[in-house]
């Protein structure tokens, strides 16, 4: 099968709202481009990384959405892994793509802040999301997902598709890409597998010990402090990158 790995990392000035949800640059995007160029070499994946705007909507946060929009993209791909670019493949990790025989369902990582709730529970969680406001708590707890990392294909885009080009009427700036993808996954009824949890871990370098799981997601403020233990952590996992940190605060 013919199978993409796709980051995003484009210059927030190009935007009309380049502070959107606090969402800014980050020198440790160098570790993550090299994992992933790294891992795709390493499994006879293609890698490539958008530095262009093309949507030009709000941030570049929502370009990803041109993953559905383009139907270009399915002529030359059978899957397509999206990955945030505070995310880091590590070495050991095996080729996700190896997991994925079923090639018409929606993938992501499991989301235990989803998946371990109740369906009351989830709908209160769900409130920060007004899009999610008029559907039942056990359809978003069976559905959330945490969008750092996903993996498509042409059938599930299509699915979702309706949906998805309702993105330039979303004006209210409280709602984020990520809500709103949440919204067309549960809206559109899209076919949906969980992966394992280990292909999308949030955690900021705090552990010492990385060796259960796959992909290292560094979600959170710590990665823009100098001070975060996160820099030795790839550093060590990552020692031909030099990244210079010495601007961070």
């Amino acid at each position: 099968m013919r199978n993409l790995i796709i980051q995003y990392y484009i210059d927030t000035s190009l935007y009309s709202q380049p502070t959107f949800n606090n969402l800014y640059a980050s020198p440790a995007e160098q570790y993550s481009s090299y994992s992933f160029q790294t891992y795709c070499k390493k499994y006879s994946i293609d890698y490539t990384k958008i530095t262009k705007p093309k949507l030009g909507f709000k941030h570049p946060t929502w370009e990803r959405f041109d993953l559905w929009l383009d139907r270009s993209w399915w002529d030359r791909y059978d899957q397509i892994m999206y990955v945030d670019s505070d995310i880091f493949a590590l070495s050991h990790s095996p080729n996700i793509f190896d997991l994925c025989h079923d090639i018409q369902s929606f993938k992501a990582a499991k989301y235990n802040k989803w998946r371990n709730k109740n369906p009351q529970d989830a709908k209160r969680t769900a409130e920060v999301n007004p899009l999610l406001k008029d559907f039942p708590g056990d359809i978003i707890a069976k559905k959330g997902i945490q969008p750092g990392m996903f993996i498509l294909n042409k059938k599930c885009t299509e699915q979702m598709l309706p949906y998805i080009k309702e993105y330039v009427n979303i004006t209210d700036n409280k709602i984020d890409d990520g809500m709103f993808l949440n919204y067309c996954l549960v809206k559109s009824g899209a076919l949906q597998e969980d992966l394992s949890d280990k292909w999308n871990h949030k955690n900021n370098g705090e552990k010492l010990d990385y060796s259960a799981i796959y992909f290292l997601h560094a979600a959170g403020g710590k990665k823009h402090k100098k001070a975060s233990k996160l820099w030795q952590v790839l550093a060590k996992n990552y020692p031909d990158v030099q990244v210079d940190i010495s601007h961070l605060p």
